[in-house]
């Protein structure tokens, strides 16, 4: 019966739908192939458009990819908060949560994708002078959620940022060294050192108080 049809889409549905096909194909495409052959053909293919569907929403195929670095930039944050709810209940030890909500976003496969166009951007000018104010935004939502996770240290330890920017290129660089490696054993005994040596820190801070 005509009455239990669905509803038409509105066109603007039909152009949201579409460009969020084109933003989960490419992050796939970078996940799974990488930067140089997520090319216009293969995004398509995955987003089953036409090549013609994606020049509607962007010009160029860096214009789509800078798009989906915004996108995978707020999809991290989301993973971030989804981790925070996740782990805060059970976990009362505020360090090994703070940590443990790092290198479970860095190791994600979304953070992957970021990876990929973090490198390609080495040698693509309009690439990297994008993904410049995104990677800025990105390190000051990192101090944010760190200052939430150990707000005494934050305020009472004057290196907390520098603590906390050494902390997330450390695990930006475990979480390349993983696209070769991966040895849980070496993680855990890196985790247990760097907690062994912060939580001193954390304690001078809260005699400060």
């Amino acid at each position: 019966m005509a009455d239990d049809a669905p509803p038409r889409r509105t066109q603007a549905e039909r152009r949201a739908g579409s460009l969020r096909r084109l933003l989960d194909a490419a992050t796939s495409a970078l996940i799974e192939i990488g930067y140089y052959r997520t090319t216009i053909a293969e995004i398509c293919a995955r987003a089953g458009l036409s090549q013609g569907a994606l020049f509607r929403h962007f010009d160029t195929r860096i214009a789509l990819l800078i798009a989906v670095a915004e996108d995978i930039d707020e999809g991290l944050r989301a993973l971030y908060r989804r981790d925070f709810e996740q782990l805060h209940p059970a976990q009362t030890d505020e360090l090994l949560l703070a940590m443990s909500v790092l290198r479970a976003n860095v190791a994600s496969p979304l953070h992957q994708a970021w990876f990929e166009l973090l490198m390609a951007a080495r040698t693509d000018a309009a690439l990297h002078a994008a993904l410049l104010p995104i990677w800025q935004r990105r390190a000051a939502d990192d101090q944010a959620l760190a200052a939430l996770l150990l707000p005494d240290a934050a305020q009472h330890l004057p290196d907390f940022a520098v603590i906390v920017d050494t902390m997330v290129t450390l695990f930006h660089g475990e979480g390349v060294d993983r696209f070769l490696r991966h040895d849980p054993d070496a993680e855990a005994r890196r985790m247990a050192w760097l907690i062994d040596r912060l939580r001193p820190l954390l304690e001078q801070a809260d005699i400060r108080k």
